[in-house]
């Protein structure tokens, strides 16, 4: 899992599976706090040869990430 940091953690997360290259990948996104948009703030570096096996997992990672202090993703 590739992350960035991130202004709002907090309940603001969302989970993205999608289909690219010929596999399925997540990435976990927060409101931009300036202006409008979303911002990836982790991905996965794995293809995943179902889209079942990348919510799966991009749930885990879902679940970490929120977990996380918001210090662990660098300076706000």
């Amino acid at each position: 899992m590739n992350t960035t940091s991130s202004h709002e953690l907090n309940g603001s997360a969302s989970l993205h599976v999608f289909e690219q290259e010929g596999g399925w990948h997540w990435g976990i996104t927060v409101p931009r706090s300036l202006g409008s948009g979303f911002k990836v703030v982790a991905y996965s570096d794995k293809t995943f040869i179902d889209e079942a096996e990348a919510h799966r997992e991009g749930n885990q990672a879902l679940e970490r990430f929120a977990d996380a202090p918001a210090e662990a993703f660098g300076p706000q």
